[in-house]
């Protein structure tokens, strides 16, 4: 083949690679997401608001790792049929949210899924969500692309740092070296509140001082004016006012402060999202009993 035949193909096959390049730039790039679901279900069944749950988390991702602190009867496993879990283990280790976060994590590197992904979620069971869908939350957040980590709500006590019920980490953090020494770091604390101290309350500030930029969803800086600092304590107000997808199980407990009326939110909640307040009810919180208590009056 004369040598400006040659040139001539090569020429060709080097402007076909440019234009693949360019249309490959322009065509929108769908987020690979894997979602690690931290769970404890204490009568080794899987309740109604965590099947809701992992819905919500099944129409954002391409996978959950289920990974629970506690036992599960035989056949539980049923109701997940309809949920891309690539993985579950219900048994007891010890370390709480945590502890299952680490576990996740392991089997997702251990198996590749985090090579290809481009985000990375940490969640877990102590909200009943999504109050709607998860969608326009990560529609909202995708725009955002100068954020290395996000979560939903951030908290101020101590110093400000996101709330590790719902945390999200891009490629850039969950492939750093130092996230994954600082989850492999995760011990058994002799009280659940240390699990706060020595891991919610650290990781925020180790990747910030690292240069990873982060933020929540809700904005913390429109919550000034309410003065409690975990903004979990306004239910009502972040649901209404600012498209809250969770709601804190703790709410119907003592646990929690709660400055706002617990009927109204039930109200609220039974006239708009029905779905969130039978998952409520089918909970049984002994707060909320006088709800199926018919009325003799």
């Amino acid at each position: 083949m004369p040598k400006s035949l040659k040139l001539h193909y090569f020429i060709r096959i080097i402007l076909a690679l440019i234009l693949v390049f360019f249309i490959y730039t322009f065509v929108p790039h769908k987020t690979v997401r894997y979602a690690v679901f931290a769970g404890y279900n204490p009568n080794g069944t899987i309740e109604p608001y965590i099947i809701t749950y992992l819905k919500g988390l099944n129409e954002v991702t391409n996978g959950i790792v289920y990974i629970a602190d506690s036992p599960l009867k035989k056949g539980e496993e049923k109701k997940l049929k309809d949920i891309n879990i690539l993985f579950s283990l219900h048994t007891p280790h010890g370390e709480y949210d945590w502890g299952s976060y680490k576990r996740g994590l392991y089997w997702l590197n251990k198996n590749k899924y985090l090579s290809h992904a481009d985000e990375l979620i940490f969640a877990n069971d102590s909200t009943y969500a999504p109050i709607n869908s998860f969608k326009e939350m990560f529609k909202t957040m995708d725009k955002q692309k100068d954020l290395d980590f996000w979560g939903n709500t951030q908290n101020h006590h101590f110093h400000p740092h996101l709330q590790s019920y719902f945390l999200v980490f891009r490629k850039n953090v969950f492939n750093s070296k130092s996230f994954q020494h600082f989850m492999n770091s995760v011990r058994h604390q002799i009280d659940n509140s240390l699990y706060i101290l020595e891991y919610e309350l650290n990781l925020t500030p180790l990747l910030s001082d690292l240069g990873y930029k982060w933020n929540s969803y809700i904005p913390y800086h429109k919550l000034k004016y309410l003065p409690i600092q975990d903004k979990n304590s306004y239910p009502l107000t972040l649901i209404q006012k600012h498209h809250n997808q969770f709601l804190k199980r703790r709410t119907f407990t003592e646990k929690l402060m709660i400055t706002e009326n617990i009927d109204e939110l039930l109200e609220y909640l039974k006239q708009n999202h029905p779905k969130t307040y039978q998952d409520i009810l089918s909970a049984n919180h002994p707060r909320l009993e006088y709800l199926k208590t018919p009325n003799k009056d």
